[in-house]
């Protein structure tokens, strides 16, 4: 990383990163969307896209009021968190455990963007970039927004729908369970009363044997 001289150039490079970090996003949430369920979970990642398209707007428009451009410098931190995302999206078949991890993923996401958006406000505020600090608020307010609006969902549906999905595949494991333990009691109940019918047939082809002689 290079040097950073001052606070307004720490600014400047993480407006650079969250705009970056915002590009990506734009890319990622349709994804997201359709691998969604539940309808008000692909509604909400749809709204939020076209807030994210806003939030690049914005952030462009910061560096310009501070006499700057996008640097074009990649966020590895969102990368991060959408590579995550990808691979628990991957790791569940469907239904409600997938939209449970697809919260668990967006939500990863816009904790980074509140804590980041928060963060540039406050710089551009200290320096008395008051338009800066107008801009950053508005997202941050609606980052904020999405993050409840998640919570919701989960609280409200999808983690009582993955909760049950578990319990009812918990039941099928026990009920194979219960199935073999009582297959094998029957087996094992019926192996001494066969043992004890050969014994008896030994014992009558003993006394035949005998008879004749």
């Amino acid at each position: 990383m290079a040097s950073v001289a001052s606070l307004r150039e720490h600014l400047i490079e993480e407006l650079n990163d969250l705009l970056n970090a915002e590009q990506q996003l734009i890319t990622a949430i349709p994804q997201m969307a359709q691998k969604a369920s539940r309808p008000e979970l692909r509604a909400a990642f749809r709204s939020h896209l076209a807030e994210t398209k806003g939030h690049v707007k914005r952030a462009t428009e910061a560096l310009k009021l501070l006499g700057e451009t996008s640097a074009g410098k990649a966020c590895e931190a969102m990368e991060g968190l959408l590579e995550e995302g990808e691979e628990l999206m991957k790791s569940a078949d469907g239904g409600a455990l997938r939209d449970a991890m697809l919260i668990t993923a967006a939500q990863k996401v816009e904790h980074y963007e509140i804590a980041s958006y928060g963060t540039v406000r406050t710089y551009a505020e200290v320096l008395g970039e008051q338009e800066v600090v107008r801009l950053m608020a508005q997202t941050l307010k609606e980052e904020k927004a999405a993050d409840k609006k998640l919570t919701s969902i989960a609280e409200t549906s999808v983690n009582g729908r993955a909760a049950k999905e578990w319990h009812a595949q918990s039941g099928m494991i026990e009920q194979g369970a219960e199935w073999i333990g009582s297959t094998v009691g029957a087996i094992k109940t019926m192996m001494p009363s066969q043992a004890a019918d050969r014994s008896k047939k030994r014992t009558v082809s003993r006394r035949s044997r005998r008879a004749r002689r």
